[in-house]
């Protein structure tokens, strides 16, 4: 999604994505080199979002680590998919394919996944990037008279090979940041209802 922004191309979203009224903060992280388009550490531009979403953290994380589903409703996701498990069926491996008009990408990660707690994913080859990191971590938050719900915190920390890009994508990546975000919220609450639905 970062590299489609990069190349001013327009926010499009998979389904009815919207800006929710849940809490939301943005924040960037200031480092060695701050500059007029972002923040930038060793090459690295950082991002984190952070969101309350009124699901418990266990849906939160199956929705995040189930790669395989981030084509049905993640913003330019065209094909995803696992490709290694551990012991235990939690995801170790796994690819996605981005693409829009005539761009189109196809990368591995691998992923580090903490059952209800975190999920880790860190590219394993790309020929756009040089680095691309994101963390999702997960905590509950207790509400009164009723389920819990979860503090998501997403950071993201990227590089373009193109220094071109790593400038003119630091202008859209708090929008694509806000998008991702929302789009697992959504897709969050999709699930919860289609629950409640069935019982």
């Amino acid at each position: 999604m970062i590299w489609q922004m990069a190349m001013g191309l327009p926010s499009i979203r998979r389904g009815s994505l919207r800006i929710s009224s849940h809490k939301l903060t943005l924040q960037r992280s200031f480092f060695k080199l701050p500059t007029p388009f972002g923040t930038i550490d060793d090459g690295l531009q950082k991002y984190q979002v952070k969101k309350v979403v009124n699901v418990p953290p266990s849906k939160m994380f199956e929705i995040v680590s189930d790669v395989s589903k981030y084509k049905e409703f993640v913003p330019f996701v065209e094909d995803s998919y696992i490709s290694n498990k551990d012991a235990s069926g939690l995801p170790t491996a796994a690819g996605l394919r981005v693409g829009w008009k005539q761009f189109d990408e196809e990368f591995q990660c691998k992923l580090r996944c903490q059952r209800d707690v975190s999920v880790i994913a860190e590219s394993m080859s790309i020929s756009l990037f040089e680095s691309l990191y994101t963390k999702w971590n997960l905590r509950e938050v207790k509400n009164v008279g009723t389920s819990s719900s979860c503090e998501v915190t997403l950071d993201l920390k990227y590089s373009f090979k193109n220094p071109l890009y790593n400038t003119v994508s630091s202008l859209f990546s708090d929008q694509v940041s806000k998008i991702m975000i929302n789009a697992f919220e959504e897709r969050a609450m999709a699930t919860k209802i289609k629950e409640r639905l069935k019982l």
